[in-house]
């Protein structure tokens, strides 16, 4: 009996430390940006334009490739100027899903969807499918404005948007995918400051959008496994007379690497990705309230000693990314 009751429990606890001890899932975590520049020139009548699109993704892949979780969002900025090159304004906005019903798309879309359902729809449709199906989705141009329209009947009653720069910032997040284990919770935020400058006979005017945006993976315990910053910083240019020079999307700061050019002007040698870089380790092991708790000085600059030798650029966008990505962060089921 004492016997039979030792192989038991022997058993019972064989059973336990099999699947009590099962090695945690292995994901794939990304976030990749693509962006869109317009320019229109000033007249008498109406104010000439500079707008920038940033649209971004956040991605989380199974051991397969294929799509667990996905969050696209684009943020749509503009800065005004006169025919005299003086700006108007410069101010930026929320994004298309922050926005909401407030975007203002369903009135004019012929499925009657706004901007954030539709975006919610091609969401859905690309869980459980590889970068290689979602770029493979039938679309057609219907006119300049919406190039690539999906055209499968799994998807035409519910997204009437042109998907191609989704697509191509969910290519993008994927390709920055990085390994990440025991994830129960991902998201991606994003904060956005326009500014203007006027044109002179000497110098062209400017309007510049930075949409800083940052994706974020927790463990059970809300505790930082992974984060990743970037910054799509664009701009058009336009001259005294009210006539754009130049409106072309730029790479983003972690994309131009060294060729950003901050490392000589850096009172600590490092260029911008290497910074960017240290944040993001810096944050790994954090939860929430610890990464809120981060102190800067007035410059938005941190001044604890362990980040003074990594960081020497303002991080407060950083932070209310990093706090935004937090509070859209959902369940990894």
């Amino acid at each position: 009996m004492k016997k039979l009751l030792v192989l038991v429990v022997v058993g019972l606890l064989a059973l336990t430390g099999l699947t009590g001890c099962a090695a945690p899932k292995t994901y794939k975590f990304g976030t990749g940006s693509y962006t869109s520049v317009s320019g229109r020139a000033a007249t008498a009548e109406a104010a000439g334009r500079v707008q920038v699109t940033s649209v971004y993704a956040a991605v989380l892949l199974d051991d397969a490739g294929k799509i667990v979780y996905v969050d696209v969002d684009a943020a749509q900025n503009q800065g005004t100027f006169d025919a005299m090159g003086a700006v108007v304004a410069a101010e930026a906005a929320p994004t298309k899903t922050e926005k909401a019903g407030d975007y203002g798309m369903k009135g004019n879309s012929a499925i009657g969807k706004e901007w954030f359902e539709q975006m919610a729809a091609l969401e859905a449709y690309m869980v459980g499918k590889t970068i290689e199906e979602i770029k493979a989705i039938p679309v057609e141009e219907k006119d300049a404005s919406h190039t690539a329209v999906p055209t499968g009947e799994d998807l035409k009653t519910s997204v009437s948007i042109s998907i191609e720069g989704y697509v191509a910032a969910v290519e993008a997040a994927v390709k920055n995918a990085v390994e990440v284990k025991g994830v129960a919770k991902v998201g991606v935020g994003s904060v956005a400051s326009v500014s203007g400058r006027a044109a002179t006979a000497d110098a062209a005017g400017r309007i510049q959008t930075n949409v800083t945006f940052m994706g974020v993976a927790m463990d059970k315990d809300g505790k930082v496994l992974v984060s990743l910053l970037d910054v799509a910083q664009n701009q058009g240019t336009f001259d005294a007379m009210g006539a754009v020079v130049a409106a072309n999307a730029a790479p983003t700061k972690k994309e131009k690497g060294a060729d950003y050019g901050m490392k000589g002007a850096s009172a600590i040698g490092k260029e911008w990705f290497e910074q960017a870089a240290g944040l993001e380790a810096y944050l790994v092991g954090k939860t929430a309230a610890e990464v809120e708790a981060i102190e800067i000085d007035g410059e938005g600059v941190p001044v604890a000693e362990d980040l003074k030798t990594s960081i020497s650029v303002g991080i407060d966008e950083y932070l209310a990314a990093f706090a935004k990505a937090v509070a859209n962060a959902v369940e990894v089921k």
